[in-house]
């Protein structure tokens, strides 16, 4: 039978994506402006998200937007011009491991607090200030990025899958809350991505982000997890994707 709710991916529908800037943000963006949608882009710092907007065209508008930043995050989205603020889709991809992939008892507590701060309570605050809107019009859908490091614990990654088990839990908890309107919650759960992660795992040390890359023979790209958020949300209405996990074959 065919289900008789409109389906929220259509040319003209808005989303939001966080840490769109590059990476696994930047690749969604594009993705969701090829497919007609208007796409708010978000990310710490205005000047690296630029091109990406300038990209989108008209498919694309860009805030300076830190998610730890609560009264940044109210001002931002009040400010979004009216026909920007009917937010249907929201990809919580923001993250980061700065100063992780050390031995737990050799990390600074401060970076492992920013990224709890960021992984978990960043994107639980974006979905709660996005959820609203979309109970009142009861259409929505939110895709968190996780990681396989959220179900397979790692050495040298306590704090890191420590977060990323919360964006596991946190997901799964949402999808039972609104089980009975017509939001869908969908998670995207990442092997190795190749991306400037690494990078910013070491706090921009060139040098330790290659060593850390080329130790695995194959990874993903943004552009294969771009495809299984858009393929999440191209499900009919009454289909839910509850969980991808994606994984490099290894294989060459």
């Amino acid at each position: 039978m065919k289900s008789e709710i409109e389906s929220i991916l259509k040319p003209g529908t808005v989303a939001m994506v966080t840490g769109a800037s590059s990476g696994i943000g930047r690749s969604t963006a594009r993705a969701l402006a090829d497919l007609g949608l208007r796409v708010i882009c978000t990310a710490r710092s205005m000047e690296r998200l630029e091109p990406v907007v300038s990209e989108l065209g008209d498919k694309g508008y860009g805030i300076a937007l830190n998610v730890n930043d609560e009264d940044g995050i109210r001002g931002a989205l009040k400010a979004l011009p009216d026909d920007w603020q009917n937010i249907d889709i929201l990809v919580n991809n923001a993250g980061h491991d700065a100063g992780g992939w050390q031995l737990f008892q050799d990390l600074k507590m401060t970076d492992s607090e920013q990224v709890i701060e960021t992984n978990v309570i960043g994107l639980i605050r974006m979905t709660a200030h996005v959820i609203d809107g979309m109970l009142e019009r009861n259409r929505g859908h939110i895709v968190n990025i996780g990681s396989t490091s959220g179900f397979t614990p790692l050495q040298k990654s306590s704090v890191y899958c420590a977060s990323k088990f919360a964006v596991r839990g946190f997901t799964e908890s949402l999808r039972k809350d609104v089980a009975d309107t017509r939001l869908r919650v969908t998670e995207i759960d990442p092997g190795v991505v190749i991306t400037d992660f690494a990078l910013n795992r070491y706090k921009g040390d060139k040098a330790a982000a290659r060593e850390f890359v080329e130790s695995y023979p194959q990874g993903l790209s943004p552009e294969d997890i771009a495809r299984a958020i858009v393929f999440a949300l191209q499900q009919p209405p009454g289909v839910m994707i509850n969980r991808i996990v994606i994984e490099p074959t290894f294989n060459g």
